[in-house]
């Protein structure tokens, strides 16, 4: 059965939990931030009530803190934002023909009593004093947590790629026995029990994740090693043919028909092409152009990834009908191209060979990016080249600049003894050269103030005064 898609007003999971954890944080700025980010989601769509009221008591809290408003004030902007907590949670369960009483209405679904006396007060009553009600803030705020974002995140447990790793290699390793059992005599019952079980097991959790997962859980998972890559180097492909290796298209396209079975081929392929391309081509802004990072892939395993890239497009891309096409190349093509290196080269080339249209377009680039690489590696060959000097080249550096020191010294024959060039400090006196500084005795050194003569007489540093007359240049 088709599942109706719900709209909502965060972009992905990690928005969605990234702000409960802004607005419950003890940094300011923090809550100030995850209350922007519900204002925005405001514009975009009907924000769930719980999360509403969270922004407006976090708010009130925050307003509390800098604003200079009186006690009076205070507990206005208080008051209403409890009554409004109260109200739009409570009338969640108000589904009756006839409107039943807050108090039971809040007891179904546990809210504290007091909670709903305290918004009678507000509304016909005195109001509280401030001490009161910044206190029921905080507790509305813990039950606000308890009750529902607690709650949301247990549907989005912190170990769903642990779960997903696992269902995954339970399913992939029942399918290959089943597999490799129907290619022999034929297959026994439990194995195929097994499959059933590890099958059922792996749809059922993938039903209740959101799509975002697809991203976030099921392409990492694909894409670690021993999974579509092997971690046998030998069953990997190699450039510059980056051909899929035997046997290992088969033994996953069970796993990639049941994800598409979940959710639609569309978005399974798409996700995984995003996913290949974020591991080829460097992820870091400040790379320059044709640079690799740091933990760049191996070249076995950035071939294997460029050989599903191939596997993908010629299953799912259709270049005679677009509109039938399961995947597009319009996001592939802006990333290889503004991303250029060896890798991007590789997959526009695969690109080339499938859809013969662009061919001639694509050659282009793809001669570019190849010409550009040669240079790169000669240069950098070069540049090492240069680098590794000879003992024998060090000897002619080191004689060398022997030379020039002995010759500014007036030593052109013997080599500098630096120690023997240093005075004795125990003489009494060291004979000044004609044309060289030489250094006091230091039985002649006395103590003088910082910023006076030797006799501690304080220099002179007035100008001359025929430089009166002269007008000073004064910076603006």
């Amino acid at each position: 059965m088709t599942r109706v898609p719900k709209i909502v007003p965060w972009t992905s999971t990690e928005e969605y939990v990234g702000v409960g954890e802004c607005l419950y944080s003890q940094d300011l700025s923090e809550q100030k931030r995850g209350v922007a980010v519900v204002k925005a989601w405001r514009a975009r769509a009907r924000v769930p009530p719980a999360i509403d009221a969270t922004a407006n008591l976090v708010e009130a809290m925050v307003a509390d803190h800098e604003l200079g408003v009186s006690i009076s004030q205070q507990r206005h902007m208080y008051a209403m934002v409890l009554i409004r907590f109260v109200n739009s949670i409570v009338d969640l369960e108000q589904k009756g023909v006839y409107a039943q009483s807050m108090a039971s209405l809040a007891s179904r679904i546990g809210m504290p009593a007091w909670f709903v006396e305290l918004r009678h007060a507000c509304t016909h009553e005195q109001i509280p004093s401030l001490a009161v009600l910044r206190s029921t803030c905080t507790q509305a705020l813990h039950w606000l947590d308890d009750y529902y974002w607690k709650k949301q995140s247990r549907t989005l447990p912190a170990d769903t790629m642990d779960r997903v790793r696992a269902a995954i290699s339970d399913y992939v390793s029942a399918y290959q026995t089943v597999k490799s059992l129907a290619q022999g005599s034929g297959t026994n019952a439990p194995e195929v029990a097994a499959f059933e079980t590890a099958k059922a097991s792996l749809k059922k959790l993938l039903e209740v994740l959101h799509s975002d997962a697809v991203r976030l859980y099921v392409v990492p998972v694909l894409l670690e090693p021993g999974a579509l890559v092997p971690e046998d180097k030998r069953q990997r492909a190699k450039f510059p043919e980056c051909a899929m290796p035997p046997g290992l298209a088969r033994q996953w396209s069970g796993l990639l028909r049941l994800l598409s079975e979940v959710w639609s081929e569309s978005l399974i392929y798409e996700e995984l092409l995003a996913g290949i391309l974020g591991a080829l081509l460097p992820e870091s802004n400040d790379l320059g152009i044709f640079e690799t990072s740091a933990s760049a892939l191996s070249t076995s395993h950035a071939a294997t990834l460029v050989a599903w890239v191939r596997w993908i497009l010629a299953k799912h891309y259709s270049p005679d009908n677009t509109e039938t096409s399961t995947v597009g190349i319009d996001s592939l093509l802006e990333t290889c191209l503004r991303n250029p290196g060896y890798y991007s080269r590789a997959v526009l080339k695969v690109v080339a060979d499938i859809d013969s249209s662009l061919k001639r377009e694509l050659k282009i680039f793809v001669d570019f990016m190849g010409k550009a690489l040669a240079a790169l590696v000669a240069a950098d060959s070069k540049a090492k080249k240069n680098a590794m000097l000879s003992e024998a080249t060090l000897k002619e550096e080191e004689d060398l600049m022997q030379q020039r020191l002995n010759s500014v010294l007036g030593a052109d024959t013997e080599p500098m003894d630096v120690d023997a060039a240093l005075p004795d400090p125990s003489e009494p006196s060291v004979q000044p050269a004609a044309n060289r500084w030489s250094r006091v005795p230091c039985d002649l050194w006395s103590a003088c103030p910082i910023g006076t003569l030797g006799d501690s007489s304080i220099p002179e540093l007035d100008l001359p005064a025929y430089l009166d007359d002269i007008p000073l240049q004064l910076e603006a």
